[in-house]
């Protein structure tokens, strides 16, 4: 990954981002101070400019010369970022706090208030722009302790050691949500996690979760989780319990959690790690996009010792009075902003449960299918999708042929010069989203994937059928580059008629031609 920074500062003490940021090799430049406009008048190879601008940048003239630059500022960010299809992050300017004249400093404030909200509004314009807030972490940290005068005037550093890692984990956040992929569970214990105290023991009108101390810091903490939920990260509950005590807690008890919000609920005497085992199968997801938070630290132990892949976090009545801080420090679990999919992931789920029911009252596979009444919706360089498309390139593992990681960016090109095919799957219990993508470039699937929530209904074959109906007469080539999660799609192509061409331990080469189209078993239509 390439970074670039530029700024009406030094930046070089930003550098120290690729200490934060886990995602391999991270490359940082600099570009010189003052050069902002030039920079964005210009193209961009990285993967990431950071522009960083102090209040001073704006404020050499009146307010009609402060408001003209940020107009300037903020079209040459949109044009840069939609010409080069980068993500560009700005930063929010702090509010004065020193006052001479009381009516000055109130239109100063007022001014500096304007000059953000043009920020916002050229973030909600242009979905390449993410916002760090630098007035906000000023405001945290202490505006005298984090600001240097002498630093700045010396050496345009105005920057403490006492704000600068605060900024850096900002602008590490703000990348990872960008280009890493979001963990998708949270499992929470209940007994001093969710609530103070511990039902089985006090009874559900025993336990603190409420408006008055300590019960409104457990409150908030749900509060912040219920948010979390509606961003589309799944909610599941494990603890040491009797079921019916935990379910009475939410049933009777007006707590911002609900008992059907959890998509999957373990309340029982077992392992709790097994019980982890269990959900990751049932929702079937990977354990190490999965975070765990409880209260106990023999749990988090035994948890950490079973499944050391998975991300475990000690929870205490200390960390919900500040909860949105604590939830904002767990790694990979805040979002820019989700995608459809994202947002409908409970009811997906809830859907799900529903298509499990009717597949164990089916006589068999073929009576279960057919009875889904399936409808593939397929759509080719749709750029409107590019956000869920790459985020199942990122995130997808077990169903994908060659686990090839995409940009946002990297997408659109290969829409520009080959075909990017999306597949959406409704039932008649819903719709279960984008699913599937198929990367054709130079005649070669370069990728083929397809989300694991939509295994086992022979969607797979349906598209890989209708890739292959594009191509007649036509000689295809694809690839299967086999990792430690993919080995189910080992024999995928072998079993659809493709030629094995050359096998190594790293991959294998395959190619495919054909002269007459194949049926589909499912109902495809082709949207724009």
């Amino acid at each position: 990954m390439h970074i670039e920074y530029v700024g009406n500062i030094t930046t070089q003490p930003f550098g120290r981002i690729t200490k934060l940021f886990d995602e391999g090799r991270v490359v940082v430049s600099h570009h010189n101070i003052d050069q902002v406009m030039q920079v964005l008048l210009g193209s961009c190879k990285a993967d990431a400019l950071i522009s960083h601008l102090t209040e001073d940048y704006f404020l050499n003239g009146g307010d009609a010369h402060a408001i003209g630059l940020m107009e300037q500022y903020s079209a040459a960010i949109q044009k840069f970022a939609n010409g080069n299809r980068v993500v560009v992050v700005v930063n929010t300017l702090p509010l004065p706090i020193h006052r001479l004249v009381g009516v000055d400093h109130i239109a100063r404030q007022r001014l500096i208030m304007q000059l953000n909200q043009m920020l916002f509004a050229c973030a909600e314009e242009c979905s390449w722009v993410s916002i760090a807030d630098t007035a906000g972490i000023l405001a945290r940290c202490g505006h005298d302790a984090s600001i240097s005068p002498i630093n700045d005037a010396v050496m345009r550093s105005p920057y403490t050691n006492a704000v600068i890692p605060h900024l850096l984990e900002e602008y590490a956040r703000i990348l990872r949500e960008r280009f890493q992929p979001r963990k998708k569970v949270l499992l929470l214990d209940a007994d001093n996690t969710l609530w103070g105290g511990v039902v089985g023991e006090d009874g559900v009108n025993g336990i603190q979760v409420g408006d008055q101390y300590p019960g409104i810091l457990y409150r908030r903490f749900q509060d912040a989780l219920a948010a979390l939920r509606s961003s589309g990260l799944l909610l599941c509950l494990v603890t040491k319990n009797n079921e019916r005590d935990v379910q009475e807690a939410f049933e009777q008890l007006n707590m911002p959690l609900r008992w059907g919000d959890f998509a999957a609920i373990r309340a029982n005497w077992s392992p709790k790690s097994s019980n982890i085992e269990s959900i990751a199968k049932q929702l079937n997801v990977g354990i190490d996009s999965m975070v765990f938070i409880d209260d106990n630290p023999v749990e988090i132990a035994e948890v950490a010792a079973r499944l050391p892949m998975l991300t475990s976090r000690q929870f205490s009545v200390r960390e919900a009075a500040n909860a949105l801080a604590w939830l904002e420090k767990l790694p990979n679990i805040s979002v820019w902003s989700p995608s459809a999919e994202d947002l409908a992931k409970s009811e997906q789920y809830r859907q799900e449960a529903e298509r499990q029911k009717l597949a164990t009252s089916a006589t068999s596979i073929a009576d279960y299918i057919r009875s889904l009444d399936m409808v593939i919706e397929v759509g080719v360089n749709r750029a409107n999708h590019v956000k869920r498309i790459t985020q199942l390139t990122n995130k997808t593992n077990q169903f994908n042929l060659t686990t090839r990681r995409y940009t946002e960016t990297e997408i659109l090109n290969a829409m520009d010069v080959g075909q990017v095919f999306d597949f959406r799957v409704r039932d008649r219990f819903g719709d279960m989203g984008i699913i599937g993508v198929v990367v054709v470039r130079n005649n070669e699937i370069e990728t083929f994937l397809m989300s694991c929530r939509a295994m086992g209904r022979n969607v797979e074959d349906d598209i890989l059928k209708y890739v292959l109906n594009q191509f007649i007469h036509r000689p295809l080539i694809a690839t299967y580059i086999p990792t430690a999660k993919n080995p189910m799609v080992a024999n995928f192509y072998d079993s659809h008629g493709f030629s094995c061409t050359l096998e190594s331990e790293s991959k294998r080469s395959y190619e495919y031609i054909d002269t007459i189209k194949h049926e589909l078993t499912n109902n495809v239509i082709e949207v724009s």
